[in-house]
């Protein structure tokens, strides 16, 4: 059997500055295996998972050049995903297709 989980995980530089990892953590015969999936940046928040049907009919909104972070923070909004990245300068949609799931990323 096989449980899986993607999970945030805070790290601490010798500087102590913080950064966010995203990992995969999944039981294997009895056992916790992890794996690095990807940077986070900052924050937990910039990385959402979604379903394709959470975010098609939003796409086209949030391709639009001419729309502001105010606007852009309404139609997350709209879509259940709260993020603290300000302003916003990129949304990057990102199929992992080892993991099989859908990210929206926020830079």
């Amino acid at each position: 059997m096989i449980n899986m989980a993607l999970c945030p995980k805070k790290r601490k530089t010798k500087t102590g500055k913080i950064y966010y990892e995203l990992w995969e953590v999944k039981w294997i015969n009895g056992k916790v295996v992890s794996k690095y999936v990807g940077y986070l940046g900052k924050s937990p928040k910039t990385k959402q998972e979604l379903t394709p049907e959470q975010l098609l009919p939003y796409v086209n909104k949030l391709l639009d050049i001419g729309l502001s972070d105010v606007d852009i923070s309404q139609v997350l909004a709209k879509m259940n995903i709260n993020t603290d990245v300000w302003p916003i300068t990129k949304i990057i949609i990102e199929h992992d297709r080892t993991l099989k799931k859908l990210f929206l990323k926020f830079k």
